[in-house]
């Protein structure tokens, strides 16, 4: 393994999905193969797709977006650490929330932070869901100047196994 210093960080970018779950744990092996450090990144958004995703309480309704997605964002890095505690770069990854729209605001990030390769999970959505919503791991494949990794849950939990086969 390599010196983590001398090894640009990976970056997963992640919703609270299922297959943002999947993506933390791939990149995390990538970051344990590679000796990277992991950085994991949410961006605030309130989509036309789901609005209130950040304010599903009446009680939420006056707190800022910002508040309630870092709280989503402990919640689910507990469940994911809690579930993987062997994950080494999962203690130690860096946290960040940012505010935007979350392909622009994905890869500036990357860039500003120069990582070696951009990680997200993906639904999957084809057809006029496709269309109407679009996708953000798919615009982030086409605007990154680094590579991109697009993990679905399955693939996320094939991953993990191997890595788990190879300790």
């Amino acid at each position: 393994m390599t010196d983590s210093t001398s090894i640009a960080p990976i970056l997963c970018a992640v919703d609270f999905s299922t297959d943002s779950h999947a993506a933390v744990l791939w990149a995390c092996t990538q970051a344990e193969l590679t000796g990277a450090s992991l950085i994991i990144l949410h961006v605030v958004h309130d989509p036309a797709a789901s609005p209130g995703f950040y304010r599903q309480l009446p009680a939420d309704q006056l707190r800022p977006m910002e508040k309630i997605a870092e709280e989503m964002m402990d919640a689910f890095l507990t469940e994911v650490r809690a579930e993987n505690p062997e994950r080494t770069r999962l203690a130690s990854a860096s946290i960040q929330l940012a505010s935007g729209l979350p392909p622009g605001r994905i890869v500036e990030i990357a860039e500003t932070l120069g990582v070696s390769l951009i990680v997200v999970g993906s639904r999957g959505r084809t057809g006029l869901p496709h269309v109407l919503l679009g996708s953000v791991a798919e615009r982030v494949v086409q605007i990154a100047q680094v590579p991109v990794a697009v993990i679905k849950a399955q693939a996320g939990k094939e991953a993990a196994k191997e890595a788990a086969k190879a300790d």
